[in-house]
This record gives structure tokens, C-alpha cells and sequence, in this order.
């Protein structure tokens, strides 16, 4: 008899158990990814090692391998993370606006915090370059063009014929300018990050 054909009560049983499961591994997998950034950010520029990740989650390695293939994929879970993160303060900052070059410029400090904040660059820093180290794309296109995404709607919305091309235009010179200084654990100043708002909204003027 199949789950779903079972009478209420065995459903509602199986139900709490799979949440309860769910639940756990949710945890599980959430102190590994934090133990991983801690450790990547202590060893850098070393590579972290699966061991001391482990000793950090206070975790075994079966449970570190339930979940996860190898360091790879693990590394490349928390800057997946990360970008999650970053997308969900980029739309708290846009949503903040109601101008559309204003929100535009709200995504551009935005993604800037990535190394003006001293906690984020660093961790940025450590993650970006064991992904690289690992083989993997450094411009990270995937999750990267999806937050170029959100720009598409307020450049449009600015006055834009081509609110595409536009978005990947400004994607392009902001993540150039945070992947040079992540490279260099370095980070824009005020006048730096004020030139690049305004050279961008410029180039929507035009």
C-alpha cells in the first residue's frame, strides 16, 4: 500500500517524521556550510581541508558525505548560498526606492558591499578563490547574471531601449570592478564606488 492510499493517521505519522527529518538536515547542512566559510576564511589563501570542516561543524564524515560529494561541491553550495543571500538585500535595498535610477543604484552599492564591507570581503575572497582554485568559471555566470536580472525591469522602467543589454552592460563593469578587488583584498572608496553609479547611469542617459 502505497503512502498516499494509507488511512489518515499513518499519513499524518509519516509526515511528522519526514519534517522532523527534513528539519535536521536542514540544520545539518546549514553548520556545514557556516563551518566551511569560517574555515576557508582562517586557512586563505591555503585550501580548507574536508577534516578541519568537519571538526568545525563538530560533525562526522559520514554525515559530512551524506550530504555533500566532496569539497568542490561543497564550496561551490556556499557561494550558491551566498548569492541567495545577496539577492534577497538587494531587493530589501530596491525596494527601498521608488525612482528607478535610484534603484539602480541602490543594486549597484549593493553588489559594492561585497568588499566595502571588511566581514564580506573577506569571506567572498576566501570562497571565490578555492572555486577558481577548483577549476571552476571565475565569473561565476550562472548565479551572477540572474541578479543582473533585477536590473532589467528599473532600466526599463528609466527609460531604456534595450533594458537587456543595458543590465548585462552594468552587470559586466560592477562585477569586473568586485572581482579586482576581491583579487586584492581591496576595496573601492567613495569616490570610486560614486564614479561607477554615475558612470552607469550615464550610459542609460545616452
Amino acid at each position: 500500500m502505497r503512502v498516499n492510499d494509507a488511512p489518515f493517521p499513518v499519513r499524518a505519522a509519516v509526515d511528522r517524521a519526514l519534517a522532523k527529518q527534513t528539519q535536521e538536515a536542514t540544520r545539518d547542512v546549514e553548520s556545514i556550510l557556516d563551518a566551511a566559510l569560517r574555515v576557508a576564511q582562517r586557512c586563505a589563501p591555503e585550501a580548507p581541508r574536508v577534516a578541519d570542516i568537519v571538526a568545525e561543524a563538530g560533525i562526522s564524515n559520514q554525515a559530512f558525505y551524506r550530504y555533500f560529494a566532496g569539497k568542490d561541491e561543497l564550496l561551490n553550495a556556499v557561494f550558491e548560498r551566498g548569492i541567495q543571500r545577496l539577492h534577497t538585500y538587494l531587493v530589501h535595498q530596491m525596494e527601498k526606492e521608488s525612482d528607478p535610477r535610484e534603484q539602480i543604484t541602490a543594486w549597484i552599492r549593493g553588489i559594492l558591499t561585497q568588499v566595502t564591507d571588511q566581514t564580506a570581503a573577506h569571506q567572498s575572497a576566501a570562497v571565490v578563490r578555492q572555486i577558481n582554485r577548483g577549476g571552476q568559471p571565475d565569473n561565476g555566470s550562472g548565479p551572477l547574471t540572474a541578479l543582473g536580472g533585477m536590473l532589467v525591469d528599473p532600466i526599463r522602467q528609466a527609460g531604456s531601449r534595450e533594458p537587456e543589454l543595458d543590465a548585462q552592460v552594468i552587470l559586466e563593469a560592477v562585477t569586473g570592478t568586485l572581482r579586482r578587488h576581491l583579487s586584492a583584498l581591496t576595496a573601492p572608496d567613495q569616490a570610486e564606488s560614486a564614479h561607477i553609479v554615475a558612470f552607469c547611469l550615464r550610459g542609460l542617459a545616452v
